[in-house]
């Protein structure tokens, strides 16, 4: 008699490695991949790699398990069709731009929910969270910001020092000519 699909302990230890990965990243996101050739997700997996982030294709069922067994289970529903999770261990926000950007390239590839620092997000909050700066790019408007202010300080002071300068050097020039 032929055997089909995983056995128990398979299944078991696959369910486990997703609630492992769950627990561990900060942020995922659940797709629907139907009609994406396996090469292109070989190249979405590579984007998603530089940005310290994971692709997995994970079988419905066994992903509905494992989504349901912990405070994730309100994401089970969205494991329908050919699904696969982006588990994210960096930016969550160029995850997210990088899912966003191939769903434009692959029609067939659609970005379901997400999960990022304990809040379930739907579709429409992963788009408008691709569409913000990188985490660097915000650190560096915040920096850009703080120093302004300071680097306009420093120029007035050193024009009242210069001015101060100035005038006690045309003192010492007029009474050195009398």
């Amino acid at each position: 008699m032929k055997e089909t699909g995983f056995s128990r302990v398979s299944k078991n230890l696959i369910i486990a490695q997703i609630e492992k990965e769950l627990n561990e990243r900060p942020a995922f996101f659940i797709t629907q991949y139907a009609g994406v050739s396996a090469g292109s997700l070989d190249k979405l997996r590579v984007k998603l790699r530089g940005a310290n982030s994971r692709y997995l294709v994970i079988k419905n069922s066994l992903g509905r398990k494992a989504l349901g067994r912990g405070k994730f289970s309100s994401l089970a529903e969205s494991m329908t069709g050919a699904c696969g999770i982006a588990f994210s261990s960096g930016d969550p926000v160029l995850s997210s731009k990088i899912l966003v950007d191939f769903s434009k390239e692959n029609e067939g590839f659609k970005v379901q929910s997400g999960f990022i620092d304990g809040a379930v997000i739907g579709v429409d909050q992963v788009k408008v969270l691709a569409n913000l700066p990188s985490r660097e790019a915000l650190i560096a408007s915040v920096v850009r910001g703080v120093a302004a202010p300071l680097s306009r300080f420093v120029g007035v002071l050193s024009g009242t020092v210069r001015r101060i300068v100035t005038v006690l050097d045309a003192i010492a020039k007029k009474k050195g000519s009398a």
